[in-house]
């Protein structure tokens, strides 16, 4: 799954005040549990971990993408690169905002999961977002085009067979030519059921509407029992 694409234009896309709503969220849910310090697993550039860092939570996060890992560190926030399986540490609570378990297909989320479970203390918990059929039909599915003086950014995202797939294509303009790169992200739609059999204890779900009336996103609390 590559992600550093995304990660160059994610600061054009224009998500801001979707996704302060999402965060707060996820803070108003780690203040209800009584968690301090937290493990933001997919945690990209670090603004929600930021974000969490100024309202006097000590979050620490971790990511596959180097791009993101590097945006993170010049904050200074205290973000790993690599793989959840291989962090040999254990945590009161993780995170997972804004997508990351779409990300991953039915397979690659069972092993998550058990790789979440092994890192959290007894009674811990896992928070984590996920898009709603709706979200994916209507809402991510789509084109978008960016355009200023220096890059020229096209996005297509098809929503089939519980599958989206988004093509990025990003030119950049350097010495007077310019540098094309693109990307394919596929996500994935998955049933709550399907995600309750994957061994953590589901005790709290809420439904949340980021961009519109009807619910685009659901908000999920897991627990290690």
């Amino acid at each position: 799954m590559g992600l550093d694409l995304y990660g160059k234009i994610e600061p054009l896309l224009g998500f801001e005040e979707e996704k302060q709503k999402l965060y707060e969220a996820f803070l108003d849910k780690l203040s209800e549990l009584g968690i301090k310090n937290f493990l933001d697993i997919g945690c990209g550039s670090g603004a929600f971990m930021q974000l969490a860092k100024n309202a006097g939570f000590e979050p620490e996060g971790i990511d596959i993408s180097r791009v993101m890992v590097e945006r993170a560190r010049k904050a200074e926030l205290q973000v790993y690169h690599g793989d959840i399986c291989q962090l040999d540490r254990k945590y009161e609570a993780a995170t997972a905002v804004f997508d990351v378990i779409n990300y991953l297909d039915k397979e690659e989320l069972a092993k998550f999961f058990a790789c979440v479970k092994n890192l959290l203390k007894k009674g811990g918990y896992f928070i984590c977002d996920m898009n709603t059929l709706y979200g994916f039909e209507e809402i991510a599915q789509g084109s978008l085009i960016l355009d200023n003086d220096e890059q020229f950014v096209a996005i297509d995202a098809e929503f089939a067979d519980n599958r989206l797939t988004t093509k990025i294509y990003l030119f950049e303009k350097r010495d007077g030519c310019y540098n094309k790169e693109a990307e394919e992200i596929v996500q994935y739609y998955h049933e709550i059921g399907f995600l309750k059999k994957l061994g953590l204890e589901l005790i709290d779900i809420d439904f949340i509407s980021l961009y519109g009336e009807e619910a685009d996103k659901v908000l999920m609390t897991w627990r290690v029992t």
